[in-house]
């Protein structure tokens, strides 16, 4: 999407999620400022052409959605999403490799444990249907996160090209 467009799209959005999403009035207004900060990020430069303004449309639509099937749980821990995103984005342009490595397994092991849920509950997921899905999710996670924590430790000039883009 182009950048003059993402912006006033992803406000737009963010207000439609944190204004329709049917859970608790605090809880819309503590998803709507995480989402405005990553928002932040990107535009006030902090980001300078960094990607991970990039992905808020799908925080959002995370965010709505676990709403929608009532994952309470679910969206207490989605919270950390936004602020993990400028996290790691800061640690891969400080060079903090490890330090980038391990946001970047806590953010996607969250983010699998939201869709996951998201998923299961909006499906009814139950017995032994739930096994396999929670196994199968269980497996995928565990070697994204491993092969991408991989990648950030053992890539010394990742925090030089993750301006360039990146592919996660």
């Amino acid at each position: 999407m182009n950048r003059a467009l993402l912006y006033p799209v992803s406000l737009i959005l963010i207000v439609l999620v944190a204004g329709f999403t049917p859970v608790a009035p605090w809880l819309r207004a503590a998803g709507g400022a995480v989402l405005f900060t990553l928002w932040l990020y990107g535009l006030l430069g902090a980001a300078g052409d960094s990607r991970s303004v990039g992905y808020l449309p799908g925080h959002a639509l995370l965010f709505l959605g676990l709403g929608l099937v009532g994952a309470k749980a679910a969206l207490w821990a989605w919270l950390a999403v936004p602020l993990l995103t400028v996290a790691l984005d800061l640690a891969l342009r400080a060079g903090r490799r490890f330090l980038g490595a391990s946001i970047y397994v806590i953010l996607w092991l969250d983010l699998f444990a939201s869709v996951h849920q998201l998923v299961a509950l909006g499906r009814g997921l139950t017995g032994p249907a739930l096994w396999a899905w929670s196994t199968g999710v269980g497996v995928f996670a565990a070697l994204f996160v491993g092969l991408g924590a991989l990648r950030i430790v053992r890539t010394p000039t990742l925090a030089k090209n993750e301006t360039k883009g990146r592919a996660d």
